[in-house]
Parts: structure tokens; C-alpha cells; sequence
């Protein structure tokens, strides 16, 4: 019998195997090794997994999170990644590290941009020398901002970094590989002065503003050392502290630092942390170079904190010193000019020799005679001095002002693009003196110091009337110099005459007026409170015997009216006299220095407008560039 033949359809089912034996053995249909379709990124979780022994499969699962997290590989992550995934990863990184870079990118940008306007804002408003290297000039503009005290953002001096940057400095400038070429050192390898340290240098070769900027870090650096005078460096920390946080036996009762700060030093552990000002006030005055005022402003400078020490007698040495400063140049005796005995100017000295540096040497002899106590040498000398200033002549009217400069967008451009040049000297002090407005508010300075001698010397009332005086003066002469319209002058006004006249050297006219309607404001305020008090006193004295003499009057009236003997108590008339009113009533009694106390606060209060509308005009000629261009702008439009 001949087997059935099946057709061949029926044949190819009975070979293809059933589905649910494809899903139970865990074959997969065949496919292409070169083709990966997106539903196999894994392979499929089977149905029925055939798992090894536990304690096995423990140890594998194990091992492979140990070399996973080791970093040795990474099993399970790299049959994730597909090239569609690694390319998507790719561009994520990329566009990650861009943003990243451009945007630090710009802040680095923004910052230098700041910090250029910053210094370029400062370096007009403290010039230093071209010839500088950029790392000095950069420390002169940064040691002058700590110094000064912006009231705006409460920002606070900080003397000792100053102190830290200005000693860096001087070493550079010093230096002859760095700022100090052309530096000829005096005598034969330089004089060395016990306690004080070595002599200044020559000089001479340096350039005007090379030795005009050497001379007020000098001078700036021996203001920061008074300040900074005991202080010691804590050498384990390299920090500074006052002395009286240093715990040690010289110091028994330390004071507590403040909140916040590093923990006080031990003595064993400090040292001096700043030289003597002595140091630089010699160097100033030995210093072969620098000009007769720079010379004598050291001479006065060092004497004055001489005083402060209570060391009069090397005061009145220095003052001596600077005397002789001030007379260098004349052909005539000291004695010609100053009296031998008081040190008051004479009244026939030639009008030639009253120079501005005799008249502050004699101011300041006398401001030395009054910090002494000596108050019946200082009185002449202050008249003497206050005598011959206001004899002086007024100034030649030799003055070239510029044409008014445009103020469209171009010209604020320009000037904010190009560097100003350094400012031209000031005077030297040798030539004959006339009565500028600065010296009409050193007058007023004069009249003050003069008030204030008077007053300490018991004669009360001579003293508040030459402080009154000394306060109107100040005042008139800086409404002329400050007027109403100074805060919001029209662009085409060109500035007063009294901004741009000569000072003598002693500092802008504006800010000396300032200076003296401050202290005599002060002055005045103080004298009139303590009188007050004084009065105060006597006043509430007075008040209880008033009340006394009411309740007595009051008891004898209702016990013995009408009676004979009357008349040994006291009247109606007489109680009155002491401030009480026919009905009973006590009057309030008001002095005369409380009244005049409420004058002096209203005073203040005016002077305070005036003193205010200075600042903005200040503020506002020491505005940014970037302000400048930003209010220019809208003009351009």
C-alpha cells in the first residue's frame, strides 16, 4: 500500500512549530545581525526564567555591582546606550559646556569692564604719575579709597589694609629695579638716624608729578601710622589688632574684641605692626627735591604729633625747624619778621616777607601754645596772625579762563576716553600772600581759635562773640562761593570766579570755608550747652526757693491775715521778683544761654542745607563716567 502524499501547504504546517512551544523554549523568531529594530533595545523578559542556584547568582549579582561602582565597567548601562540615545547625550553635553563658557565668559567680561570704569572713575579723582608701573598706580588709587569714608553706602576706612598698601608701595617706589630708577641715595650709602631709620633720598631727577606723588604717599602713609600708633601684628595669623586686645602681662585687662572678629592675640606671639610716623615725616623733611610748602607741611605735621604726645618740648623744636623752613629763602633775620619773646608776627615786618607759609607757621605756633595750656602766648599770636591777613592785598586778576568746553555726546565722550593730565603744582608758599577767599575763611579759623582761647580763659562772653563773628564770616563767604543755583546750573552758566582762584596751597577755598563753619558751629554749640547747664543748675535752685517763699506767704495769709506783724514776711512784690504771679502761680522761668541755645539749633539746622547742597555738588562733579554718559545720552537723541 502506497503511503498518502499530503499537499505542500499541509506539509510546511505540520513542520512549523506551535506558538505557545516558541514562547515556552524562549526562541526567537531569526533576524537580520545587521538590522537592530527599536523594539529589542533589551532582550524581552521571558516567560519563565530559568534562575541558577541563589548562592550563586548572589555572588554574580554582587561582583557586577562591585565592578560597576569601582568604574571597572559597566555591564547593564552599555546595552542601553544606542547610537540614537549617545547621540542625544552628545549634543546635551556640548550645549551644556557652551552655555557654561559663554556665561562665565561674560561675567569675567563684566567684571573687568567694572573694575576698569572703577579705576579709571578713581584715577581722576587721585592722579598718578605716567611713569608709574600699572601694579603701583593701581596700589596708590586702591590705599586712597580705603582711606575715605563714603557716607552713602556706610562704607568705613580701613587703616591697616591701607597701611599694608601704602608700605608696598613706598618698597616699590623705592626700589631702583622697579619705580625707583634715577634714585640717589645721600651721603655715602645713605644716613641712618637711630629710632627713625634712614634719610630720604635725592630726587631731583624725578619728574614733578613722580615727586609730587612720592610726597603724599609719604605724607598719607605717616597720617595712617598716628592712627594705627601701638598696634600689633599677631605673627602666627598675620593679623593686626589694637593694643587693647592683646592678652599679656602688659595688658592686665584686655579689652573683648567685638562680635564676629578673630580671636585677641597673645603677646608672646605680637610685634610692632606699623613703623613710627617719624619715620616718614623725617624722610619727608630730608628728602632732597621736594618743594618749600611739602617741606614745612612735613615740619608742622610732625610737630602736631609731637603735641599729641605730650611731647611739647620736641614740639616747639620742630616748630622751630619749620621756621626756619618757612625763612629759608629771605635774606632778612627771623627776628624781622617774628618776635623773638612771644613768637607773634611783628606789625611792621614787610608786607613781601608775609608769605602763606610764615602765616601758617605762625598759625600753627599758636594752635602749639593753646594745646599747651599756654594761653596768654597763644592770644598774640592768633591777633598777630589774624591782623596781618586781614591787611593783605587782594590777587592780581591774572586769571585765563578756558572757553566753556561743549557738552554734547562727542565732547563727554572724549573726555571720558581720554586721560586728564596730571594736575598742575600748587603753589610753593614763597611769594607775598593776598587775601584770596581761602584766606578770608582761614580768618574765620583764626576768629574761632581766637573765641575758643577767650572762652577757656574765663572771659565767656568776649568768647562767644568772636565765635558768632567767626561762624557769620564762614558762612557769608560760602554762600558766595556755594550760591543757590550751584546744585542745578543751567549747562551754558559758566562756573563762579571764587571756585577757580588761587588757594595758597591750603586746600580748596570751598573746603576750607566748610571746614571753619563746622568747627565753629561746633564751637559755638558746645559753649552755649555747657553755660546752659550752668544755668540749668542755677535755675532749679531759684525754682525751689520760689516754692518755698509761695508756701510760706500761703500759710501766713491763712493763719495770721490781718495781723500786725505782716509785714516781716515777705510781699506780694517780693515773690513776684522771683518769678511768682499775684494769683500764686509760678511763672516758668527760661535763661538767657537756653534761649540762645534754640538760636544755635536753628542755626545749625540752616547751615546744615548749605553744607548739604555742597556735598551733592560735590558728589556730583565727582560723578562716574558711566553717569556722565548716561545723562549726556538723552541729549544725543
Amino acid at each position: 500500500m502506497q503511503p498518502r502524499m499530503l499537499p505542500p501547504q499541509r506539509l510546511l504546517l505540520l513542520l512549523r512549530p506551535p506558538k505557545s512551544s516558541t514562547r515556552a523554549s524562549g526562541f526567537q523568531n531569526a533576524r537580520s545581525f545587521n538590522y537592530n529594530s527599536k523594539r529589542l533595545f533589551i532582550s524581552p523578559a521571558r516567560a519563565r526564567p530559568q534562575l541558577q542556584n541563589p548562592t550563586a547568582f548572589n555572588q554574580l549579582s554582587s561582583k557586577k555591582s562591585s565592578s560597576v561602582l569601582n568604574g571597572r565597567g559597566s555591564w547593564q548601562l552599555s546595552r542601553s546606550l544606542t547610537t540614537a540615545s549617545k547621540n542625544t547625550l552628545k549634543g546635551g553635553l556640548w550645549l551644556g559646556t557652551k552655555y557654561f563658557v559663554v556665561f562665565w565668559t561674560t561675567v569675567f567680561l563684566l567684571s573687568v569692564v567694572s573694575f576698569g570704569f572703577q579705576h579709571e572713575h578713581l584715577e581722576r579723582k587721585y592722579p598718578t604719575p605716567p611713569e608709574w608701573t600699572w601694579y603701583s598706580r593701581w596700589n596708590y588709587r586702591y590705599a586712597r579709597s580705603l582711606e575715605e569714608e563714603d557716607e552713602d553706602s556706610d562704607k568705613n576706612p580701613d587703616e591697616s589694609l591701607a597701611a599694608s598698601t601704602y608700605a608696598n608701595l613706598l618698597k616699590r617706589l623705592e626700589s631702583p629695579d622697579l619705580d625707583g630708577k634715577d634714585l640717589v641715595v645721600q651721603g655715602d650709602g645713605g644716613i641712618l638716624v637711630p629710632g627713625v631709620g634712614s634719610t630720604g633720598f635725592d630726587i631731583t631727577n624725578k619728574s614733578y608729578p613722580w615727586r609730587r606723588s612720592y610726597f603724599l604717599t609719604l605724607m598719607r602713609t605717616a597720617r595712617i601710622a598716628e592712627f594705627l600708633d601701638g598696634w600689633v601684628t599677631d605673627t602666627t595669623r598675620d593679623l593686626n589688632f589694637p593694643p587693647q586686645y592683646m592678652i599679656g602681662p602688659s595688658n592686665p585687662k584686655p579689652k573683648p574684641v567685638p562680635m564676629g572678629s578673630d580671636a585677641p592675640p597673645l603677646e608672646e606671639n605680637c610685634a610692632q605692626a606699623f613703623p613710627p610716623p617719624e619715620t616718614f615725616y623725617i624722610k619727608v623733611l630730608t628728602t632732597k627735591g621736594f618743594t618749600t610748602r611739602e617741606r614745612l607741611e612735613a615740619a608742622l605735621s610732625y610737630a602736631d604729633w609731637l603735641d599729641t604726645k605730650e611731647l611739647g618740648d620736641s614740639a616747639a623744636e620742630m616748630h622751630k625747624w619749620g621756621v626756619d623752613i618757612a625763612t629759608s629763602d629771605f635774606d632778612v633775620p627771623t627776628s624781622s619778621i617774628f618776635d623773638p619773646t612771644t613768637g607773634a608776627l611783628l606789625p611792621n615786618a614787610p608786607a613781601r616777607y608775609l608769605t602763606p607759609n610764615i602765616l601758617l607757621c605762625a598759625t600753627s605756633i599758636a594752635v602749639h601754645h593753646a594745646r599747651n595750656s599756654d594761653l596768654p602766648r597763644a592770644l598774640p599770636v592768633l591777633a598777630s596772625v589774624l591782623r596781618a591777613r586781614k591787611a593783605l592785598a587782594p590777587p592780581p586778576d591774572t586769571r585765563q579762563r578756558s572757553p566753556n568746553e561743549d557738552r554734547d555726546m562727542i565732547s563727554t565722550l572724549r573726555r571720558a576716553l581720554i586721560p586728564p593730565p596730571y594736575p598742575p603744582p600748587p603753589p610753593p608758599g614763597d611769594t607775598p600772600a593776598h587775601r584770596t577767599p581761602s584766606s578770608i575763611c582761614s580768618e574765620a579759623g583764626l576768629m574761632s581759635h581766637i573765641g575758643e582761647v577767650l572762652f577757656a580763659s574765663s572771659h565767656l562772653d568776649d568768647g562767644l562773640a568772636w565765635t558768632r563773628d567767626a561762624v557769620d564770616l564762614a558762612e557769608a563767604q560760602l554762600r558766595d562761593l556755594v550760591p543757590d543755583s550751584a546744585v542745578q546750573r543751567d549747562e551754558n552758566t559758566p562756573v563762579p570766579p571764587s571756585y577757580d582762584l588761587p588757594d595758597e596751597g591750603d586746600g580748596s577755598a570751598v573746603e576750607r570755608c566748610k571746614e571753619c563753619l563746622e568747627s565753629g558751629m561746633h564751637n559755638w554749640r558746645m559753649m552755649v550747652s555747657s553755660l546752659a547747664r550752668e544755668e540749668e543748675l542755677r535755675l532749679e535752685q531759684r525754682e525751689l526757693e520760689r516754692e518755698k517763699l509761695l508756701d510760706d506767704q500761703q500759710q501766713h495769709k491763712a493763719q495770721s491775715k490781718g495781723s500786725i506783724w505782716s509785714w516781716l514776711w515777705p510781699t506780694g512784690n517780693q515773690v513776684a521778683d522771683l518769678g511768682v504771679a499775684e494769683g500764686g502761680d509760678l511763672t516758668p522761668l527760661k535763661g538767657r544761654w537756653e534761649a540762645e541755645l534754640e538760636v544755635v539749633e536753628r542755626r545749625s539746622s540752616r547751615v546744615e542745607v548749605l553744607l548739604e547742597r555742597e556735598r551733592r555738588r560735590k558728589k556730583r562733579e565727582n560723578m562716574s563716567l558711566v553717569q556722565t554718559v548716561v545723562d549726556q545720552f538723552p541729549k544725543l537723541i
